[in-house]
């Protein structure tokens, strides 16, 4: 394991990114502190029995002959790391609840979030063992997550999951591997939450970025077969950055050329208009963008623009899945359009699946929480809750019963299908073979009137592990 300089001082920057994110809703909660999910009664309806089917974590794979399983003797507490959890489990976790655009993208995440674990305790998913999670403001700045997370580690919390941003997981990452405790389904796709060998404590939820990017190089390949000229756009940090080389490096193999490159640094708050129209002067047939948060909307409407001044110009546009939910495609109206994206959960706004049992127990619960205003973005928090607890779940059940050390073993042998999960969709992880839980992508194509996505071509697993 890399060891940092200090227990407490944390360094590392990765990828910023997050699934599902909206630039215009709020949870209307607290901008930290901790969230204790209590046991009252709802008025959600009761748990269908194939919702009960798909939260129920699978048996545990930790123990077996040959499954993964951590070296607690490079903890500096090995104790510590293998001493039992009895009566609470404590999560921790560090979001943008302030300081700006990032706070407003992501707080329906944090709405999901905790709106999973109180349904959790409501079902007693964990049988007597109660849950809480407490949710600190790093305001989507690196430098101010280290002080969050030591805040809860003082705290007694057991283990963090949900942690929002590439840069901020990997400035806590040395720390919390050093410590041993489990750092899960950060909410990012960076490829560095698949170094198990250095970081045993750390795992990711999304799909990696490199993936998508593999996923749109193989969309685009199938709809110009001849080829297309491609321009690129994406934010300016590690996050972006990720995309790009990815993508830049599979063109050839796509027969894609790129044709333009624009940046804007993650805190613009200013449309990209020098961009597009650098973009639009070389009429490439297809625009890649990788914007972030409200990044998406001014983007999309600086986009639409260029192509009301360019009659004859009229590209696919390709957008990552940050971007991927009904309300920030919503709050850019019909510039978003025609537009493609990708995701591995269903779209829980469209009439299609409004019969889905799961989809129908996930509403009628954020219904009685006072958050359906917010539901299809904060599913992407409640997914990511959901995954935690069935983790959870697994390492109780294990021979070692529930310890810091039997958590970080359940997350590295593990399969599971969420509730919202699209039909085809089994996340599963397997030790340094398979450090990747998510990694099947559907191309969607958004439909502004209807506010909702179309399939195209089916379910893409041929790049998992």
């Amino acid at each position: 394991m890399k060891q940092g300089s200090s227990v407490r001082l944390m360094a590392a920057a990765l990828a910023a990114g997050t699934l599902l994110i909206a630039a215009c809703s709020s949870d209307g909660s607290t901008t930290n502190g901790t969230t204790a999910a209590t046991t009252a009664d709802t008025s959600a309806s009761e748990t269908t029995a194939a919702a009960v089917e798909t939260t129920a974590a699978p048996e545990t794979t930790a123990a077996a002959e040959t499954g993964w399983a951590v070296d607690t003797s490079a903890c500096i507490d090995p104790a510590a790391a293998e001493a039992p959890i009895e009566g609470t489990v404590k999560i921790g976790s560090a979001m943008p609840l302030s300081g700006g655009i990032a706070a407003a993208a992501f707080a329906p995440v944090k709405g999901g979030f905790e709106a999973y674990i109180k349904y959790a305790n409501e079902k007693k998913l964990l049988g007597d063992i109660t849950i809480e999670a407490t949710i600190e403001d790093d305001q989507y700045n690196k430098d101010l997550t280290p002080g969050a997370v030591s805040k809860q580690i003082d705290a007694g919390v057991n283990l963090f999951a949900g942690i929002i941003g590439s840069p901020n997981n990997g400035a806590v990452r040395d720390t919390l591997n050093e410590e041993c405790i489990p750092q899960l389904n950060a909410l990012t796709g960076s490829p560095a939450w698949g170094e198990v060998a250095d970081y045993p404590w750390t795992t990711g939820i999304l799909v990696p970025y490199t993936v998508e990017s593999k996923v749109y190089a193989k969309q685009l390949a199938e709809m110009y077969p001849d080829g297309a000229n491609v321009a690129m756009f994406y934010v300016n940090n590690e996050f972006g950055q990720v995309y790009a080389d990815a993508f830049k490096e599979l063109a050839p193999d796509y027969n894609l050329t790129i044709v333009d490159e624009q940046t804007i640094e993650a805190e613009d708050p200013a449309p990209p208009v020098s961009q597009i129209t650098s973009i639009a002067a070389k009429k490439p047939d297809v625009v890649m963008a990788v914007p972030l948060g409200a990044g998406c909307v001014t983007f999309l409407g600086a986009l639409a623009d260029a192509k009301a001044q360019n009659a004859d110009w009229t590209p696919a546009t390709f957008i990552t899945n940050t971007c991927a939910s009904s309300l920030i495609l919503g709050a850019a109206g019909a510039a978003a359009d025609g537009l493609y994206t990708s995701n591995n959960l269903v779209d829980v706004a469209a009439p299609a699946n409004a019969e889905n049992p799961n989809v129908k127990e996930y509403l009628a619960f954020m219904e009685a929480q006072k958050l359906s205003e917010i539901a299809t973005t904060a599913s992407a928090g409640w997914t990511t809750a959901e995954a935690t607890v069935a983790i959870l779940k697994q390492a109780a059940e294990s021979p070692e019963g529930l310890s810091r050390a039997s958590i970080i073993n359940a997350a590295r042998n593990f399969t599971f299908t969420p509730m919202l999960a699209r039909d085809g969709v089994v996340d599963k992880s397997s030790g340094e073979e398979d450090p990747f839980l998510a990694q099947s992508l559907q191309v969607l194509q958004y439909d502004a009137d209807t506010a909702t996505f179309t399939d195209i071509g089916s379910l893409i697993t041929e790049f998992e592990s």
